[in-house]
């Protein structure tokens, strides 16, 4: 590919384009270093200030990120969240593969926050599970879920690595997730986290805590959970009600 000059498209435009094309055919891959503005200002036979250019587009439109003293880089790709579809089903609307890894699966009590927030007994007994969530083998996100068991007796005989959370409680013990209140929040990773999501550094994580209710208004289950915020968004549509027009 060449920088055509008799285009009338600006030469950082039609640079601009041909990186992201070979981005889109997996010549340069997620997190690998393109090559400098001199390597590529020499190689299309254009400008440094115009090679700037077209990489500072693209590290706005967060299709590159640069890291000091080190190159630009190709980021991962971002995975929306924007209503109650779950994980699974989230990412294969997007056209990517979801796979789970359960790091846990257990049963608990005595959780006094918790069983105020869902308001049960405070002997209540949970399955505890703690998912680790993967997007094209991305590691995306971290998932603990707190659901009372006598809400879904048996869960443990169900596949959570191969199967929907919520698919099982609509399927097999007819709850319809109706709605969730979350909080959201921006937290850095620590080593655990780091080690968790196989980064070499520390990463920004957005940290989700709520609960979820059903069609009938029964509070389900509590989740908290984290999301690589370089590969996974959170869109949130707010409306303006009738009241205040």
């Amino acid at each position: 590919m060449k920088i055509d000059k008799s285009h009338p498209l600006p030469y950082y435009i039609q640079l601009k384009n041909i990186i992201e094309k070979q981005i889109e055919e997996g010549i340069y891959q997620p997190n690998q270093m393109i090559p400098s503005e001199r390597q590529l200002s020499e190689k299309y036979e254009i400008s440094r200030m115009t090679t700037r250019q077209a990489i500072n587009e693209l590290v706005k439109e967060g299709k590159l990120y640069r890291e000091k003293g080190r190159g630009t880089f190709v980021s991962s790709p971002r995975f929306l969240q924007e209503n109650m579809m779950s994980f699974t089903e989230t990412l294969r609307a997007q056209g990517y593969t979801p796979t789970t890894k359960v790091l846990e699966f257990s049963v608990v009590r005595g959780l006094k926050n918790i069983s105020k927030m869902l308001e049960t007994k405070e002997e209540q007994t949970y399955y505890k599970i703690k998912r680790l969530r993967f997007a094209d083998s991305i590691p995306a996100a971290l998932e603990t879920v707190y659901i009372p068991s006598e809400y879904c007796e048996g869960l443990d005989q169900y596949d959570l690595g191969a199967q929907s959370l919520y698919k099982i409680l609509k399927e097999n013990y007819n709850h319809n997730i109706e709605s969730t209140f979350l909080t959201i929040e921006a937290v850095i990773s620590d080593k655990m986290m780091m080690k968790i999501f196989e980064s070499s550094k520390a990463i920004p994580l957005l940290k989700t805590e709520g609960i979820t209710r059903t069609e009938e208004g029964v509070k389900l289950f509590y989740e908290t959970s984290y999301y690589r915020s370089d590969v996974y968004t959170y869109q949130v549509n707010i409306y303006r009600g009738m009241m205040g027009r």
